[in-house]
């Protein structure tokens, strides 16, 4: 709940131009389960429910050229809620890199 004038912010992955072909997915265990709608979908949505777009972007790229800087085991991670976390991350790396998916991120502000 937000108050009027209040502040959110997300990191979503959006569908891509092709259907993601790679599964089982952090988010979905097969194509049944995968519901992903489009960047423009999503700030279209966010738009009728109330929300105006102060920051928009595709990070998908930046994602893709950073490189992974080693770190040290955790017990908390994505895996304690994620199970086959190493498949479903490559299998996300790999529909990302071929565009199936984009990782995107917002700032929106209820009216």
């Amino acid at each position: 709940m937000l108050k009027p004038n209040g502040r959110f912010a997300s990191q979503e992955m959006a569908a891509g131009k092709t259907a993601t072909s790679y599964f089982p997915l952090p988010w979905a265990s097969d194509p049944a389960d995968s519901a992903l709608i489009s960047a423009d979908e999503m700030r279209s949505v966010l738009g009728e429910i109330g929300f105006t777009t102060e920051r928009f972007e595709d990070t998908s790229d930046a994602h893709l050229n950073k490189t992974p800087e080693p770190s040290a085991p955790s017990s908390l991670s994505l895996s304690v809620f994620v199970d086959n976390l190493a498949q479903k991350a490559g299998n996300a790396r790999r529909s990302l890199e071929e565009g199936q998916v984009r990782l995107v991120r917002g700032v929106f502000r209820a009216k």
